[in-house]
């Protein structure tokens, strides 16, 4: 009898306790794929830490999508710049991935980078980079579909 209660406290105790690890990880959200959005800017910080690597970067002041993003044709015509980013600091969180995380040192303070991202439906609507120009020219592109994407926001 006191193993089964023991083993019954232990399991609502993992569960309890894991899910907040896993509210924060990508799998509960919903990334807005029918909406990415354009930033570029001044890298403040870049951390490659897990559960994500993050940059985060002042945007431009005055900025329009670029002409010349090619290496991903998904992204090519409906690139948006929000009015609500200009000027101020954001944090761009990329995919837990070994093509991000392997982007450590390459990416310093001060650099200009500009990247693509999907932004979650969900709060706290993160910031989930697809596409990554770096200060070199460089371009990080993750192929492919998540499943936390979806085309467009409800609600």
């Amino acid at each position: 009898m006191l193993t089964r209660r023991m083993f019954t406290s232990g399991l609502i105790g993992a569960v309890v306790f894991s899910r907040p690890g896993f509210a924060h990880h990508g799998f509960t959200g919903a990334y807005d794929s029918a909406r990415p959005i354009y930033v570029a800017g001044e890298v403040i910080e870049a951390t490659f830490r897990r559960p994500h690597p993050v940059i985060e970067m002042r945007v431009d002041a005055e900025l329009r999508p670029p002409n010349d993003i090619r290496e991903d044709s998904e992204f090519a015509d409906i690139l948006e710049v929000r009015p609500e980013d200009l000027g101020r600091i954001i944090d761009v969180e990329y995919p837990p991935i070994r093509l991000f995380f392997d982007l450590e040192g390459r990416i310093a303070v001060g650099d200009r980078v500009e990247t693509i991202v999907y932004q979650n439906c969900r709060p706290p609507s993160q910031l989930r980079g697809q596409w990554l120009r770096l200060a070199n020219g460089e371009a990080v592109v993750r192929r492919g579909r998540m499943q936390t994407e979806d085309a467009g926001c409800s609600g």
